[in-house]
């Protein structure tokens, strides 16, 4: 292929390639006389005319064009990680990974497979659908920045009348199965995750204390104790359709709110934040400002809709619990991630067991919580006090 012209320190071209080559986005580096250096050349392989083609553009500063989210379903694809994508195996399972779910540069490759000899399930459940594997792979390492989506199929009706169905995963480290718990539609159960392994849907027993409290999306979840002590705290609602939605994010308003609820603070006059002064949070943040649990952005903006990340979730919970500093830092691998101004906080919190870590020896502090790691750092906290 003859070298294209060098405008202004960058190029772009198209070319033919062999027709088995695997549609995707792909990341070469490719160099040209003209060029101050060897630079990064995103193309994507489509079929274009009954034929594969593949075309790109990039720059002496590495720039290229946009990529495009990825759809599959023949159970893997090349993801460029700020593009994302959809992959799925048939109708069976479903990975939603959103634009900047993965850090890292260049493509990778997002895999799905059935497992054919699987761990067997714990004691009280058994397995209601397939067992699959959820793989990550690429010439970088990546980690992950964002809740990846998962949906499993699962049958309706091999749920017995005493059962519901929960989305298990494997943790590899511990060799058992976790409980995820997970949204219910139809046939399919949704849950959010931030890192990947074997998933499958289980049935579980009900008892007659999970019967009456959300059972449509926490039991067997691994929160389940803590969402309960909390909503008889009256500090935790669930939604108007009886679910309690422990997967989802949550905001620095709802987090703001269940920590006065929870530490039973009379509303109090404090910092009202000019992005606060009509929300329904109101009280609450301007009661946790006054006790010194929480601070803004800057001094007008707070950012209540915000997803509280666990940095920040360390801070205020620290500041309401009033914990003196803990000796020492935090020995994450992952640790150096951790912002200057939540660096005493966090330790303090892992330190004192309120904020664990993950399997994999991460603590990612600028992820967005969940609604059930936010119950269950509350409820941590107030034992402490």
């Amino acid at each position: 292929m003859a070298q294209p012209p060098v405008i202004n320190n960058s190029f772009s071209t198209e070319f033919q390639l062999n027709d088995d080559a695997v549609e995707g986005k792909y990341t070469i580096k490719i160099g040209a006389k003209e060029l101050t250096a060897p630079v990064d050349f995103a193309f994507i392989v489509s079929k274009a005319g009954g034929s594969n083609s593949g075309g790109g553009s990039s720059s002496g500063g590495g720039a290229f064009p946009a990529a495009e989210a990825v759809t599959s379903t023949t159970g893997s694809a090349a993801v460029i990680p700020s593009a994302g994508g959809t992959i799925g195996l048939g109708s069976e399972v479903t990975i939603i990974l959103p634009a900047g779910a993965l850090t890292g540069s260049g493509a990778v490759e997002i895999k799905v497979k059935k497992v054919t000899t699987p761990p067997a399930a714990p004691t009280g459940f058994r397995l209601a659908g397939g067992v699959y594997e959820f793989s990550v792979g690429g010439k970088d390492s990546y980690s992950f920045a964002r809740s990846v989506t998962i949906k499993l199929s699962f049958g309706p009706s091999v749920i017995g009348a005493d059962e519901v169905p929960v989305i298990q995963y494997y943790d590899q480290n511990q060799e058992q199965w976790v409980n995820l718990g997970g949204d219910i539609s139809g046939d399919i159960m949704t849950a959010q995750v931030n890192h990947f392994t074997k998933f499958t849907v289980m049935a579980a027993k009900k008892t007659e204390a999970q019967d009456t409290l959300f059972i449509k999306d926490i039991v067997g979840h691994w929160a389940f104790n803590s969402i309960k002590k909390l909503v008889a705290l009256g500090a935790a609602n669930g939604y108007p359709d009886g679910s309690f939605k422990p997967n989802n994010n949550i905001t620095r308003a709802e987090f703001a709110a269940m920590l006065v609820k929870a530490f039973k603070l009379e509303n109090k006059a404090g910092k009202t934040f000019a992005d606060t002064m009509s929300h329904w949070a109101k009280d609450s943040i301007a009661t946790a400002a006054a006790n010194g649990m929480v601070n803004g952005y800057d001094a007008s903006s707070f950012g209540p809709d915000d997803l509280i990340t666990r940095e920040q979730m360390a801070v205020m919970v620290v500041n309401a619990a009033k914990l003196p500093p803990a000796p020492g830092e935090t020995r994450f691998a992952d640790s150096g991630g951790i912002s200057g101004w939540a660096r005493e906080a966090m330790a303090t919190a892992t330190g004192s067991g309120i904020i664990k870590g993950y399997p994999d020896n991460t603590i990612r502090p600028k992820n967005s919580a969940t609604r059930g790691e936010a119950v269950t750092v509350i409820v941590n906290a107030l034992s402490q006090k």
